[in-house]
């Protein structure tokens, strides 16, 4: 019996094909259920077997013939079959294994990716990479915990980006993670400006728009030029933000019933209810001057809507 097997076995390692693999995993399935289930003889066995495992049995001509003479089960005792099963299943582990560090690099190597074409696209941005790690399914603001902090040079006030646009601000840090408040947040506030147009204002939002995930760009002018489709970025000014960082896209103009100011309704480009993994802005030119692209203006009661979203950050 002991060299039947050892002749099972070595044939079973002739064959290391990708296809191959693929049809183990069925073949394990199948024998597990077949050895441990079924008491008939083994020519009943085989019938069934065969019966079941024929459609399999055409991944490619090679496999097939292969395959064939490798599962002719015929004359193999019960026990033939269990130690063959057995071989099998520990294959099958060592297959899941490699899927799990494939995926594994497969996501580590999309991480690099994104870091890059940040790097590319803002080559004076210093970054930390970080994955979401955990949410309070109760905020309607959509807070989140990353895992890195301040060992990876993670500081409060901190911009959270993706590749895709403005995420939020750091307000928590601990030594391996931090705590991220969202664009979504009341307490947000990122100086920002129309592409288009060039005029600037303030980024917030509120209980009421957060439920819509929308934010509000404040402080526009009575004649301004923001209109449905613009683009909004960051403006730079207030030292918080670096300036160019897509926030979101214009839906409306809307005018306030309480003070009659002018305010557009922006979707933010990235969702952060959905974001997995994001970079934290560590260090970039302009980083804390307050003073950063300020216009300068000669009535000295006026406060600037870049300095009103540093305050709103600090």
């Amino acid at each position: 019996p002991n060299s039947k097997i050892e002749r099972q076995v070595r044939r079973m390692e002739k064959f290391t094909s990708k296809n191959f693999k693929i049809l183990m995993i069925a073949v394990v399935i199948l024998l597990g259920v077949l050895v441990y289930g079924l008491n008939a003889g083994t020519s009943v066995f085989s019938n069934v077997f065969g019966t079941v495992s024929a459609p399999l049995l055409t991944a490619g001509t090679n496999t097939t013939e292969g395959a064939k003479e490798f599962l002719n089960l015929d004359g193999m005792s019960k026990e033939e079959l269990k130690a063959l099963y057995n071989d099998l299943s520990e294959e099958n582990r060592k297959l899941r294994e490699q899927l799990v560090d494939y995926y594994t690099l497969k996501d580590e190597n999309a991480s690099y990716e994104n870091i890059l074409s940040v790097k590319k696209a803002m080559p004076d941005l210093q970054l930390a990479a970080g994955s979401v790690v955990g949410r309070d399914p109760n905020d309607v603001f959509g807070d989140f915990t990353i895992n890195c902090g301040s060992l990876a040079g993670v500081s409060v006030g901190d911009a959270v980006i993706t590749e895709t646009g403005v995420v939020g601000v750091v307000e928590e840090v601990y030594a391996a993670s931090s705590r991220v408040r969202s664009i979504l947040s009341e307490k947000t506030q990122i100086g920002a400006t129309d592409k288009s147009c060039k005029e600037s204002g303030v980024v917030t939002s509120d209980i009421q728009f957060a439920n819509s995930g929308k934010v509000k760009m404040l402080y526009l002018t009575r004649d301004t030029e923001v209109q449905p489709g613009s683009i909004i970025t960051t403006s730079g000014a207030g030292g918080v933000f670096p300036g160019d960082l897509l926030i979101g896209r214009v839906d409306s103009v809307e005018r306030s019933n309480a003070d009659s100011s002018y305010y557009a309704i922006l979707t933010p480009y990235v969702d952060v209810t959905e974001v997995t993994d994001v970079f934290v802005v560590t260090d970039f030119d302009g980083k804390g001057d307050v003073t950063t692209g300020l216009p300068e203006t000669n009535n000295k009661d006026e406060e600037d809507p870049a300095q009103t979203a540093s305050k709103g950050n600090e």
